[in-house]
């Protein structure tokens, strides 16, 4: 009987020279994967090994000669020390248990290998190809026994393709405009270069920025942009439908308030306004009054991500019918299954779920719902 156990650790000498000092010549590494987790669209993953090994019930007597868990005997070590096992197991195979060969094999401290169905330079191929050509050096002892190693199952199509086609990227709501003259299979590097880019903030003193939402959402992307721009609470003001979260904060409620607040002194601040918006098209066109009378310096509108593109196109129209709107804060962009749909809305998308629109940012919005392996470039 055996019991068979996984072990891990970021080298793979280093853990077959722990398997022969701690369980003997007679465990066997049955399957040695190299696994690749975390990081963010192929980067920064975190790489190591694992071994299954079975180690028979028997105890194991370790030689007075190893110390620290290494044995201490001289003779070839790393890959020169694999290959002379090797051979010397092939050898006493060959003579059918006859007795000791003469020569390194009948050395007892020499290493015991036993090679099963597979050549062992076929599984040293193997390790080399998981380790890299200098993966085992001759400085690490390695006595054995022989690791059986196999790499991962990764079919070849998902291992390293270039892009995606046109079809998965139609269906995430990528409009097709943003694909013309793009030649398959299209890098997400090259979708997004056609990717409309932001205006950047104003930040010069007395500065008005206009958030304009449904219900809480303006307010609660108002906080965000005051908390980015390093700017004090008091620099939130909330207009329109409804009442602040919080009875500190000023609020405008009709076109008239909203003009005399605008020329108000700002003391060289930039002022924030989050203008609330209701569901009826009355209340839109209050909040299209409304933000001609803030007259800001942009404007940015929160939009629902799973809302049709159509119902957001039309509201964004309405609020904007006196001032459009500069820019996107998007919500729920990873909680839809066609994210790209908000690229085909005729205003370019600032932030989504509170995280600024970078590339890097889009590309792992679509990327969640592609093959695995898919590439940034």
């Amino acid at each position: 009987m055996s019991t068979r156990l996984l072990l891990e650790g970021g080298d793979l000498a280093e853990l077959m020279v722990h398997v022969r000092a701690e369980f003997g010549p007679t465990a066997r590494i049955i399957r040695a994967d190299r696994v690749r987790s975390g990081g963010l669209v192929g980067f920064f993953a975190r790489e190591r090994y694992e071994l299954t090994v079975d180690v028979p019930d028997e105890p194991f007597a370790r030689p007075r000669a190893m110390r620290g868990g290494v044995p201490a005997a001289a003779g070839p070590v790393g890959l020169d020390a694999l290959l002379a096992a090797a051979d010397a197991a092939e050898a006493r195979t060959q003579i059918g248990g006859a007795g000791p060969m003469p020569g390194p094999a009948s050395d007892p401290t020499a290493p015991v290998v036993s090679t099963g169905a597979d050549t062992f330079a076929s599984v040293l191929e193997q390790v080399r190809a998981m380790t890299g050509a200098q993966g085992l050096t001759a400085d690490v002892e390695i006595p054995g026994p022989p690791p059986r190693v196999f790499e991962p199952m990764v079919p070849a199509q998902v291992a390293a393709p270039a892009g995606t086609n046109r079809a998965v990227l139609l269906d995430l709501g990528v409009p097709e405009r943003m694909l013309a003259g793009v030649a398959e299979p299209v890098p997400l590097s090259v979708l997004l270069a056609n990717v409309p880019t932001a205006p950047e903030l104003p930040r010069a003193p007395g500065s008005v920025v206009a958030i304009v939402g449904s219900g809480r959402d303006a307010e609660a992307v108002g906080a965000q942009l005051v908390e980015r721009l390093r700017l004090a609470p008091a620099s939130l003001v909330v207009a329109g439908e409804g009442q602040p979260s919080t009875g500190r904060v000023r609020r405008l409620t009709d076109p008239s308030a909203a003009t005399r607040w605008r020329v108000m002194p700002d003391g060289g601040q930039i002022r924030v306004v989050a203008l609330a918006v209701g569901p009826d098209a009355r209340d839109r066109a209050v909040a299209a009054e409304m933000l001609a009378a803030l007259d800001p310096h942009q404007v940015w509108g929160v939009v629902d991500a799973r809302t049709k593109p159509r119902d957001s196109a039309r509201w964004l129209t309405d609020v904007g019918e006196k001032r459009r709107v500069d820019a996107l804060a998007v919500r729920g962009l990873f909680e839809t299954t066609q994210p790209g749909t908000v690229l085909d809305l005729g205003v370019p998308v600032a932030w989504f779920d509170g995280i600024p629109a970078t590339g890097v940012a889009w590309a792992a919005a679509l990327s969640q719902h592609m093959q695995p392996g898919v590439r940034w470039d």
